[in-house]
């Protein structure tokens, strides 16, 4: 396989994963809203409103702007492979590098908001802080899925790079 059909069947993967991130933002946000105005203020679900409307403006909003610069990736990059494939495959797997160094800080997040979760939903005391750490859970959950899958495409493409390289 090539440079070219590499390149596009990541940035391919990253924007179906901008689409989901806007579907599962919106999503989260109709939740949110739904927990506003059904749920009794003290409860565990009612608890939980501030972490699952982090959830949803998160997807909202980088959903959105992931697609777009992926789009414009997806149409700009195998321009720049016709002009010079070597200076592409040098920027992009700079590029790529500091991707995946990422990944791990961003690992340890997820696992800290995790455990943070946790702790507060079963020593939380009240209800309205055991729906925060169910909350801090959630959050912990998708971003360790999201983050999971994302690392293990970039994986892959880096590693593409490195072997289309040499």
């Amino acid at each position: 396989m090539d440079l070219l059909h590499h390149m596009t069947e990541y940035y391919k993967g990253e924007r179906l994963g901008a689409i989901c991130y806007t579907v599962g933002g919106i999503v989260f946000l109709l939740l949110a809203f739904s927990i506003w105005k059904v749920a009794e203020p003290g409860t565990i679900t009612r608890g939980m409103l501030v972490p699952v409307a982090i959830v949803g403006l998160l997807g909202a909003g980088a959903g959105p702007l992931l697609l777009r610069s992926n789009n414009q990736r997806l149409e700009q990059f195998p321009k720049e492979i016709s002009v010079d494939a070597a200076a592409f495959l040098a920027k992009e797997a700079t590029r790529m590098n500091g991707v995946h160094k990422t990944w791990l800080p961003l690992k340890i997040a997820w696992t800290v908001l995790l455990i943070a979760g946790a702790c507060l939903a079963f020593m939380g005391g009240t209800p309205i802080w055991k729906g925060v750490g169910l909350g801090l859970m959630l959050i912990g959950t998708v971003g360790h899925t999201v983050d999971g899958i994302a690392s293990e495409r970039s994986r892959i493409y880096l590693e593409q790079l490195t072997i289309t390289g040499r």
